[in-house]
């Protein structure tokens, strides 16, 4: 067989990724030119064998054949999927491979050393000199390779910026620029520029393409526009899994009962991402059966252990308050991350298991995972709810002294709510004036409820005025205050509070519970009169009070109170708990 036809065959056998067949074919090669070696090195870069190109490319080397530019642009797309690392090559050996053989100019290579250079944290300031030093000769590959380098890398301001440049020099947009641009605006939840973007796609007629369409339906649902985002999904003629993956994932994240509306209409195979949004909709709704559901479709499909899957699904037996079926599917998991052992510790946690959390979080240490800001954050909040102060605060100290970790404001809100709900609330006053922020609205208040619980009513009135030199019009700082003067019976100041409520004329917005009723979901609002069967439960519930009263239940709470907490749109949660 000529060289010729010995090298086209390589170039088809790659193509069809039978690489095996196509290394033979190269190794019975008597003579091998550059472009034989070239043909056989483009197949597996283009194949993701990167290691295997490299070894190829360094043999190419030792048999004194010299690299044209087609090679180098080849080793270097390897050399950026990351192998190269391992075997101590790096985009600027290449650089200087490329120099020595006088093909560093040559677009080609240009382009993929810019690619090469981006796709490391440390090569992006290499990336740009490069662009600049192309001038005028710049591409489209060239942009596009500098842009998504910054948006990799969390520079995303800078690549709209010079995304921005390039537009104004009039360089033709491609739809893959455009979906990296909208990416970067995901990435920093910047939706005035993202709209900007929406508009620039549909007047150069971009917004039809698949991959920019499924980034604007992941724009509007990351900005909590679910309305646009809807509107998005149901123009596009043929959907992917991306498509639908992305508009159920933003609905898990802002409504989840949307998101179990909207699955069964997926008229294409789930993957793992699908089930593990779903899977996050039943851990926000508590609705343990339909869970269950998708753990058995998971099981069913056979799709291996995925981790991330295994993750939801601890974190929804956990919400659901099944905790057995929680550990055990922890126990199960062969490989466990970080977020695994969060996961479980949260759950012992959200379900009075403090001691168990403390185990779990030893045995992790044990397992050599070092913790982060969520792991504390989830353990000082099981120390919270079994009421282990002393245990939780010494775990606030170790970040500090142990670990050598600066606790977020997330950590701090969660110790002084730890202190306040064990009525050391001296403790945890003292603990915000030594905080390295300004304390929130948030910590305050976690405060303040405390407060109310222990009927403190001087620091109470003291937080109250904190909170209210921060958001003057929150109806809630008032409510609280109101009922922590009626518990320490200053009715005097309580209806200075109260008449104060009137004046802001402040609502807050209705608090929402679901239910679950064979397998289909039924949300309704404090007050709902809408369902038929509200009339019925009202009737139930005269019964069931009529029950309390025969057994001498003791119905003296304060009913001005419990009105309080309908203004507070505190849901009714005992239809979401149910399953516990």
């Amino acid at each position: 067989m000529s060289q010729k036809h010995a090298t086209t065959l390589i170039k088809s056998l790659c193509a069809g990724g039978a690489l095996r067949q196509a290394r033979a074919v190269f190794d019975e090669m008597r003579a091998r030119d550059v472009v034989a070696w070239t043909a056989m090195l483009s197949g597996y870069a283009s194949n993701g064998c990167h290691g295997d190109a490299l070894d190829l490319f360094r043999s190419m080397l030792a048999a004194g054949v010299g690299p044209n530019e087609f090679t180098l642009s080849s080793v270097l797309t390897a050399c950026r999927g990351g192998t190269f690392a391992a075997g101590g090559c790096d985009p600027s050996s290449l650089h200087a491979v490329a120099v020595r053989w006088g093909v560093n100019r040559m677009p080609y290579v240009v382009n993929a050393l810019i690619d090469a250079y981006a796709s490391r944290r440390e090569g992006v300031a290499d990336a740009r000199t490069l662009f600049d030093a192309l001038g005028s000769g710049r591409t489209d590959a060239s942009w596009t390779s500098m842009i998504a380098g910054y948006a990799r890398w969390r520079q995303e301001h800078l690549g709209l910026q010079l995304f921005q440049t390039m537009i104004q020099v009039g360089v033709e947009l491609s739809p893959f620029t455009c979906s990296i641009a909208l990416h970067a605006c995901v990435s920093i939840a910047n939706l005035c520029i993202g709209q900007q973007l929406h508009l620039l796609s549909v007047k150069k007629a971009l917004s039809a393409n698949l991959a920019v369409a499924n980034a604007l339906i992941h724009l509007y649902c990351n900005c909590a526009h679910l309305v646009d985002a809807r509107r998005l999904f149901d123009e596009i003629p043929e959907k992917n899994v991306v498509t639908w993956n992305t508009l159920i994932a933003g609905y898990s994240q802002c409504n989840p009962l949307r998101a179990l509306q909207l699955f069964p209409d997926m008229n294409l195979q789930p993957n793992c991402f699908t089930l593990t949004s779903i899977t996050s909709s039943c851990a926000g709704l508590a609705a343990l059966r339909l869970g269950k559901q998708v753990h058995g479709a998971f099981l069913r499909r056979n799709y291996g252990e995925d981790r991330q899957l295994s993750n939801a699904f601890v974190d929804m037996y956990s919400k659901c308050g099944s905790i057995a079926d929680a550990k055990r599917m922890f126990n199960r998991m062969g490989c466990k991350d970080k977020l695994s052992w969060t996961a479980m510790i949260a759950g012992y946690g959200m379900n009075g298991y403090g001691n168990e959390a403390i185990q779990l979080f030893s045995s992790m240490i044990h397992a050599g995972v070092r913790p982060d800001h969520v792991v504390f954050l989830a353990l000082i909040s099981a120390c919270s709810h079994a009421g282990l102060v002393d245990e939780g605060w010494n775990f606030f100290r170790s970040m500090t002294t142990e670990y050598k970790m600066q606790p977020k404001k997330e950590v701090y809100g969660c110790v002084i709510n730890l202190l306040a709900r064990a009525g050391r609330l001296r403790e945890a006053f003292d603990l915000i004036n030594r905080m390295p922020f300004a304390p929130d609205e948030s910590i305050w208040g976690a405060l303040l409820g405390a407060c109310k619980m222990h009927k403190n009513v001087e620091l109470g009135r003291l937080i109250a005025r904190r909170i209210i030199e921060v958001n003057p019009d929150g109806a809630k700082t008032y409510i609280l205050l109101a009922n922590i003067y009626a518990a320490g019976n200053k009715w005097g100041e309580y209806a200075v509070t109260r008449r104060l409520l009137r004046g802001i004329g402040s609502r807050k917005e209705a608090g929402m519970s679901w239910i679950d009723v064979n397998d289909k979901m039924y949300s309704f609002n404090t007050a709902d009169s809408s369902s038929c069967q509200v009339s019925l439960a009202d009737e139930v519930l005269q019964i069931l009070a009529r029950h309390m009263h025969g057994a001498g239940a003791d119905f003296s709470q304060d009913f001005s109170e419990l009105n309080d907490q309908f203004v507070l749109g505190r849901s009714l949660v005992g239809a979401k708990h149910m399953h516990k």
